[in-house]
């Protein structure tokens, strides 16, 4: 029986655990969290949700385990503790593949870090950002054109720039088939916002990046109601997705044609991405090394505004 760990059992670990129940596979799951109130809550949702394969097992504990070995382990802390989690993890057991929550890591020293721990152990890993196995993503990917040059741009408001631009640079990214991630200009608003979780920031304003010439521009008001647009300019198509409505409009030279967009839930897609590792030890979650491309110009750049906001020197950027 595959031997599953899942780390944090908080709002996305315990979807993680309900996912993973969907697995065809027979599972052996572990759920580690230091919290037993979590752990409760992880077990609740646990048992709202019916197993794919009747032979898959559920434990819960508070610590991490010791000389034990695991084939997938899924590392949904939250991003202060997650490196300390991983050379903790690292240290006491073998772990073929771990699947890493965003934002990765608060510090530009852990990405190199940990780069270098997997590599000691010989260990796979991909980074979660879930929208590139969105069924609509990946119809619009098989619209855009590689060899034009790409202009996509996030608008809206109440999506919580400083915790989920990562899932939008990293959607570019996928667009785009580059990593290479530069900031070419910040336009953060001086005023940060207390994050709904204790001792994280919000941003709002604007702020762009490039991937060789391809153009992304993210931008998040003020406004309180949660609206978010994306849109995509190439010389042939302007593709607009309105991801609150669900709805997408492609137009090029010659038609105009109306698609669905359709959000997959985290307790869709962790089933799916276990049974393709175990099956065929890939993913088509971004890789460890691309995503570590992807998070530092942005780290770096939030890092540096939330410093001078607050006219500190902080070394750890308190988004997760």
């Amino acid at each position: 029986m595959n031997k599953i760990l899942i780390i944090g059992a908080g709002q996305l670990g315990s979807r993680h655990l309900q996912g993973a129940l969907q697995s065809a596979l027979p599972l052996n799951i572990r759920v580690v969290d230091p919290s037993q109130d979590s752990l409760n809550i992880a077990q609740q949702r646990a048992e709202q949700v019916s197993k794919e394969n009747e032979q898959s097992t559920v434990q819960y504990a508070q610590n991490l385990p010791k000389n034990e070995t695991f084939d997938i382990c899924i590392i949904a802390t939250s991003a202060p503790v997650r490196a300390k989690v991983t050379y903790n993890l690292l240290a006491e057991n073998k772990v073929h593949c771990i699947i890493f929550e965003k934002v990765l890591f608060q510090a530009i020293n852990e990405y190199t870090e940990i780069e270098a721990l997997l590599k000691k152990h010989n260990v796979t890993a991909w980074v979660n950002c879930p929208r590139r196995l969105y069924p609509s993503y990946q119809q619009i990917k098989a619209l855009v054109n590689p060899n034009e040059v790409l202009s996509m741009k996030v608008s809206g408001s109440g999506w919580g720039m400083a915790c989920n631009s990562i899932h939008f640079i990293d959607l570019f990214s996928y667009l785009c088939n580059e990593a290479n991630l530069q900031t070419t200009e910040n336009n953060l608003d001086l005023e940060l916002l207390e994050s709904k979780r204790a001792g994280f920031y919000e941003l709002t304003g604007k702020a762009r990046f490039m991937i060789g010439e391809h153009a992304l521009e993210l931008e998040c008001t003020t406004a309180d109601e949660v609206a978010i647009q994306v849109s995509l300019v190439s010389d042939s198509k302007t593709i607009k997705i309105d991801e609150v409505a669900g709805s997408i409009n492609v137009v090029d030279s010659s038609s105009e044609q109306q698609l669905k967009h359709q959000v997959k839930y985290q307790s869709e897609l962790t089933g799916l991405n276990i049974d393709a590792i175990i099956n065929t030890n890939t993913s088509l979650l971004t890789p460890f090394k691309e995503s570590c491309l992807l998070h530092t110009p942005m780290i770096e750049l939030y890092l540096e505004h939330i410093n001078k906001v607050l006219n500190k020197n902080l070394l750890a950027c308190p988004i997760t």
